[in-house]
C-alpha cells in the first residue's frame, strides 16, 4: 500500500513538472531563429482580415472549376473635401475646427499567387522576437494602448486576432499583440505590408494563367468571323511562331505579333463593384487552349464607341480595366488577323 502511494506521488510530481515546463517554456523558434507567433497550415486559411483607421481588407479563399483563388474586398477611407463656404460655416458654429468628414472608396478584385504567398508567410507566422511589456507608459509608447490596426486570421474554423501598434525606430518593424495570449512581439514590416496596402500589392492583373509555352492554339473571334491559330515551336522562345490551323507550316507573321501582344496584355485595376461600367460592347474575343485541353475565353470590351476598355476571362473572375492604347491597338489590328491578310 505504501509503495503504491509512493508511485502515485512520483507520477503526480512528473505531471506537475511537465505542466510547469509547458507553461513557462519559451515560444517555439523556427529555423531562422525567429519566434513562432501563430501556428497553422496555409491550406487551412479561410479568411484574412485587416482593419485600420484608414483601410480595411478582407481576403477570402474561394474555389471553382478552375481551382482555388483569393478574392479581396478592400475599402479605403479618405477625408472628404468640403466646399469652402460649408467648411467655414461648420467652423463658425463651434468656434473649433470642424470634424473632418470621411468617404469610403471600395474595390474588389482577384488575387492569385501573391495572396497564396502571403498566407504561406503566415503559416507559421513568425516574429523577430517576443517582448515583455507590462508598463502602461511603455505600451502607449509602442502604440498598443490604442492600436492602429488589427489582423484576424480564420484558419480551420478558428479565429486568431492580432493588434498592430506603432513602428520600431530605425527598422520600422511593427509592434504586435496576440489578443488571446496577450503576448507582444516585434514583427517584420514586410510581413504586414501586403495587408496594409492590399489594393496595390495583391491584385492579379493578368488575363490568363497559362504559360506561353503551354498554349497550343488561339481562336480569334470578331463579330461573325473567326480564325484558328496554332503555335509552332512552343518550347523554344526564340523560334516560337503562330500559323493558321489550315496551314501550320506557314508562319502568319501578323498573327504572331498580335497574339504575343494579347498574351502580354494586363489590366490596371478591377471595375468598381459599386459603379460597374455601363454600355459595354464586345470588340473581339480569343479562346486560348493549353496542352491539357483547358480553354480560357478572353473577352475584350469597350464602353460605347469611345469609352474605357475592359476584359474578362475565366481566369480574372471579374472585369479588369485595360490600358486604352494597348487595348485599342489590338482592336484596330484584329480585322487584319482574322482575315489572314
Amino acid at each position: 500500500m505504501k509503495r503504491t502511494a509512493q508511485l502515485y506521488a512520483v507520477a503526480l510530481m512528473v505531471l506537475l513538472a511537465a505542466a510547469w515546463n509547458q507553461w513557462t517554456a519559451e515560444e517555439p523558434v523556427d529555423l531562422e531563429g525567429k519566434v513562432v507567433m501563430l501556428q497553422g497550415e496555409a491550406d487551412d486559411v479561410e479568411v484574412v482580415r485587416w482593419v485600420s483607421t484608414d483601410s480595411e481588407a478582407t481576403i477570402t479563399r474561394k474555389s471553382d472549376e478552375r481551382g482555388a483563388y483569393f478574392w479581396v474586398d478592400y475599402t479605403r477611407w479618405t477625408e472628404k473635401k468640403l466646399p469652402a463656404a460649408r467648411a467655414d460655416a461648420a467652423g463658425t458654429d463651434t468656434g473649433d475646427e470642424p470634424e473632418p468628414e470621411r468617404e469610403a472608396k471600395r474595390s474588389a478584385f482577384k488575387s492569385a499567387q501573391k495572396a497564396f504567398d502571403m498566407v504561406a508567410s503566415f503559416s507559421p507566422m513568425a516574429a523577430r522576437r517576443s517582448l515583455q511589456v507590462t508598463d502602461e507608459a511603455k505600451l502607449k509608447e509602442i502604440g498598443l494602448v490604442e492600436p492602429s490596426g488589427s489582423i484576424e486570421i480564420m484558419r480551420g474554423g478558428r479565429s486568431q486576432k492580432l493588434e498592430v501598434g506603432g513602428e520600431a525606430y530605425g527598422t520600422r518593424d511593427y509592434y504586435v499583440r496576440h489578443v488571446e495570449s496577450g503576448k507582444i512581439y516585434l514583427v517584420e514590416r514586410d510581413l504586414l505590408q501586403p495587408l496594409k496596402y492590399a489594393r496595390t500589392r495583391l491584385p492579379d492583373r493578368t488575363l490568363v494563367d497559362t504559360p506561353k509555352s503551354d498554349v497550343v492554339s488561339a481562336t480569334v473571334n470578331k463579330g461573325d468571323t473567326h480564325l484558328e491559330l496554332v503555335q509552332i515551336n512552343a518550347d523554344d522562345p526564340e523560334k516560337a511562331r503562330w500559323a493558321q490551323a489550315e496551314t501550320p507550316d506557314v508562319e502568319a507573321e501578323q498573327a504572331t505579333t498580335w497574339v504575343e501582344r494579347l498574351l502580354n496584355l494586363k489590366g490596371t485595376r478591377y471595375a468598381s463593384p459599386d459603379e460597374p461600367p455601363e454600355g459595354l460592347q464586345n470588340r473581339f474575343s480569343v479562346s486560348i487552349k493549353d496542352r491539357q485541353s483547358s480553354v480560357t475565353l478572353i473577352e475584350v470590351l469597350q464602353v460605347g464607341e469611345d469609352g474605357d476598355w475592359y476584359a474578362r476571362s475565366e481566369h480574372t473572375r471579374g472585369l479588369l480595366k485595360l490600358i486604352r492604347s494597348a487595348a485599342s491597338g489590338l482592336a484596330d489590328d484584329v480585322d487584319g488577323v482574322v482575315s489572314g491578310s
